[in-house]
C-alpha cells in the first residue's frame, strides 16, 4: 500500500441532461444527478477505494453540503484535512447536450483554503502528492499548492497535476501555469487542454512536447482511449465506448488508477491501460444509476 496526498477542489456535482431547445420560462422534466464530485476528491475516493492510503487536504464551507462532501470522503477511505470556512461550499453544474458540456461553477471555500492550515505531519511516510491544476488558478489555492510541493519535495516524493480545463488555463496565461506547475514529475491533460499547453496538433505532437518538461504522463483522449509516456516509452491504449453518460469525473478516475498502478511498479503501459479500465469502471457505474 502507499500513501498518497491529495490537494485541491471538492464540490458538490449536478449533472444534468439539457434539452433542447429550452423554453424561456417554464419547467422542463429531464434527468439530473447529484453527486460528490471536485477533481482532487474525485482522485481521492477513487484512489482510496483502489486500495491506497490517501489524504485530501481542501475546503468546504459551513452549510450541509460541505457536510455531506467531507462524509463521501470518510465513506470512501479518505483520510479528510478539511478547512472549515463561513461560507457556501463549492458547487459545479455540468449541464450536457448532444453538442458537448458546459460547467457552471461556483468555486465556493475551495479559494479560501490558508496555507498555514497545513500540517507537515500530513505528509509523513506519503510517497506521492497529487494536486488538482485548478489550485494554481486561485491566490490562496495556489500558496496552499506552493507549500504542499515544498514539503513534498523535502520528502523526495513524486508529484502529479491534472490541468484545469483548456479555456481556464488561455486566461489564466499558459507559461504563467507551467511556470506554476513545473515541479510536477507527472502530468494528465486532455486533448484541448495538451494543445493550448504544447501549441501542437495531433496527440504524438503534443506528447512529444510535453515529454520535455514532465517525464511521465498520459494525454487522455475521450472515445479515443488515451497516450502515455515515459521518457521514450509510449503506450497507446483504446477505450470501450459508452454513450450517453456524462463523462465528468472519468479523467480523475484515470489519473488515480494511473497513479496506484505506476507507483506499485513503474510500469507506464500498465498504469495506462489501469487508468482506463477505472476510468471505464467509473462511467459504467454511473450508467447503471441513470
Amino acid at each position: 500500500m502507499n500513501h498518497i496526498v491529495v490537494l485541491g477542489d471538492i464540490n458538490l456535482d449536478v449533472l444534468a441532461s439539457v434539452p433542447s431547445p429550452l423554453p424561456a420560462n417554464g419547467e422542463v422534466r429531464t434527468s439530473v444527478r447529484v453527486e460528490a464530485g471536485g477533481s482532487a476528491a474525485s482522485f481521492s475516493r477513487v484512489a482510496a477505494t483502489l486500495g491506497e492510503a490517501v489524504g485530501f487536504i481542501g475546503c468546504v464551507g459551513d452549510d450541509l453540503v460541505g457536510e455531506i462532501l467531507v462524509e463521501s470522503l470518510k465513506r470512501s477511505g479518505v483520510i479528510p484535512h478539511v478547512q472549515r470556512f463561513p461560507t457556501i461550499s463549492g458547487t459545479i453544474v455540468s449541464l450536457n447536450r448532444d453538442g458537448g458540456k458546459t460547467m457552471l461553477c461556483s468555486r465556493g471555500a475551495n479559494d479560501r483554503i490558508d496555507p498555514s492550515f497545513i500540517d507537515e505531519k500530513w505528509f509523513d511516510g506519503a510517497d506521492h502528492l497529487h494536486i488538482s491544476g485548478y489550485a494554481f488558478l486561485s491566490d490562496s489555492q495556489r500558496a496552499a499548492a506552493r507549500r504542499a510541493i515544498m514539503i513534498a519535495q523535502a520528502r523526495e516524493m513524486s508529484i502529479s497535476v491534472d490541468p484545469p480545463p483548456a479555456n481556464l488555463i488561455s486566461i489564466y496565461g499558459v507559461k504563467r501555469f507551467l511556470d506554476g506547475i513545473g515541479r510536477a514529475r507527472i502530468i494528465f491533460p486532455n486533448l484541448e487542454e495538451g494543445r493550448i499547453v504544447t501549441g501542437e496538433e495531433s496527440p504524438e505532437a503534443i506528447v512529444d512536447s510535453l515529454n520535455i518538461l514532465f517525464p511521465i504522463g498520459a494525454l487522455t483522449l475521450g472515445r479515443e482511449g488515451s497516450i502515455a509516456w515515459d521518457g521514450k516509452e509510449r503506450s497507446l491504449n483504446h477505450a470501450e465506448e459508452i454513450s450517453g453518460v456524462d463523462p465528468t469525473g472519468a479523467g480523475d478516475a484515470f489519473a488515480a488508477g494511473f497513479i496506484v498502478s505506476y507507483l506499485k511498479d513503474g510500469d507506464v503501459d500498465q498504469a495506462n491501460r489501469e487508468g482506463m479500465a477505472v476510468a471505464h469502471n467509473h462511467l459504467l457505474q454511473r450508467a447503471r444509476i441513470t
